[in-house]
């Protein structure tokens, strides 16, 4: 599919010719960026979320800048948009029952939430026993493997050997202890001495989890942190949130580059066949980790001969049940076939797809839609801090959804029980929610 030319100059590169699909994506990406500017928009509705993230991803994709990117066969295209358009389907689905509602407007959903009240002692002693689970099982799993993820960088040992079983998954409380201390700040007044203290247990936890090269915990805190923020607080401006986001970055970005040895970008650039002049060398790692994803989904939805029936979908089951490692010996379970470099992922749709084939993928996407579009009419009718809470990972699994699929995870349903406790054990229950005579957008 070629459209537009463009090109970089210079004699040893080709001329690129850019899609067709690469200007209808970034046209649709712009035109959602437009629609913010509409009194009362509201940036992070699910449609507008998941339309701009899928439609950025695919029109990067069809840029070709790597050759190790290959052109799409038409079942490949056909397949992807299937789980795409069905996640939009459902998001539309959850409108279309809600279209009689009256949507709160987030300036009062500020003010509604700034009014709930937590059970503040015990959110105190909750968040603390949190962070002493954790730091008792990183000192457990480092006492029995005797080094760190971020010192074996480079070296045989790989990161996911620091394990022990029954201790591993409280090192993903991290996550929800940020976003915790963050609601404990915002939400009990006064007791500054007692927020300190969260903020510092805080920053050490996250501080130790870095070394442990870990990345979705703190990508998954950020998106939580400022989903609530964004509808709870009138703190999230562009000179707020620019620097964070920059900074999130820079972190995922140091993350691959400590996992990959001491690579630097005009290495990556190599391996990765850039077809762009080595001066532009420094975009490499972003944009194959975005592009190959599809790259992989698109390869391998034709090589594929069989089904798994559950297996990945269901993974956080497989896990705990400890049949993991045995199902896919037995069953000879390959997990990243077909994929293109060391680039092993193949966006959320790909456990749909690889578990009941076209079925999972029209299926599963829908139902997870709706349920997004149901979760952020639920906060906006009625706004209160559960619903916020719900509706920001909902926020999370959106935004990383050309990525994997974080729902499948054992560490995600540990976070999910986990805020599901700790929201309803601390929180004070409403006495009912104030009505709005005005209709949000």
């Amino acid at each position: 599919m070629t459209g537009l030319a463009y090109g970089f100059g210079g004699t040893e590169h080709e001329l690129h010719v850019m899609s067709w699909v690469s200007v209808v994506c970034f046209a649709v990406c712009a035109g959602i960026l437009v629609s913010f500017l509409k009194r009362g928009s509201d940036i992070l509705s699910p449609g507008r979320l998941f339309g701009f993230i899928w439609c950025l991803s695919i029109g990067l994709t069809e840029l070709k800048f790597s050759a190790l990117q290959h052109e799409w066969r038409i079942e490949g295209w056909v397949l992807l948009l299937t789980g795409v358009g069905a996640f939009l389907i459902g998001i539309f689905g959850a409108f279309v029952l809600n279209l009689d509602k009256r949507l709160v407007p987030i300036s009062e959903m500020r003010q509604s939430l700034r009014r709930e009240k937590v059970r503040e002692r015990l959110l105190f002693l909750l968040i603390c026993i949190a962070v002493a689970a954790y730091a008792i099982s990183y000192l457990v799993i480092f006492l029995a493997k005797g080094w760190l993820p971020i010192f074996v960088v480079g070296t045989k040992t790989s990161r996911v050997e620091f394990n022990v079983i029954g201790f591993t998954v409280l090192l993903y409380s991290a996550g929800f202890i940020v976003f915790f201390t963050l609601l404990y700040t915002l939400l009990v007044p006064d007791q500054k001495r007692r927020k300190a203290v969260l903020i510092v247990l805080s920053v050490l936890t996250m501080g130790s989890y870095f070394l442990l090269l870990q990345r979705f915990q703190v990508i998954m805190a950020a998106v939580m942190c400022l989903t609530f923020l964004y509808y709870a607080t009138h703190h999230i401006r562009v000179r707020t949130v620019v620097p964070l986001l920059m900074a999130v970055t820079g972190f995922f970005y140091w993350i691959m580059s400590l996992r990959l040895g001491s690579l630097v970008a005009s290495y990556t650039y190599w391996v990765s066949k850039m077809t762009i002049p080595i001066d532009f060398a420094f975009i490499t790692e972003p944009y194959m980790y975005i592009v190959t994803n599809m790259e992989n989904f698109a390869r391998s939805v034709h090589l594929l001969d069989h089904h798994t029936f559950g297996y990945f979908t269901f993974d956080f089951i497989v896990s705990i049940t400890g049949l993991e490692g045995w199902s896919a010996q037995y069953f000879n379970i390959d997990r990243t076939p077909y994929i293109t470099s060391y680039y092993n992922t193949y966006t959320a749709f790909w456990p749909f797809y690889r578990d009941f084939g076209v079925i999972g993928l029209a299926v599963v996407p829908l139902i997870l839609g709706f349920v997004s579009g149901t979760l952020y009419y639920k906060m906006r009718i009625a706004p209160s801090i559960k619903s916020v809470t719900a509706y920001s990972v909902m926020v999370f699994v959106m935004l990383i959804s050309f990525f994997v699929f974080p729902i499948s995870f054992l560490w995600f349903q540990y976070n999910l029980l986990a805020m599901y406790w700790i929201l309803r054990l601390t929180m004070v229950p409403s006495m009912g929610t104030p009505s709005t005579t005005s209709v949000g957008s």
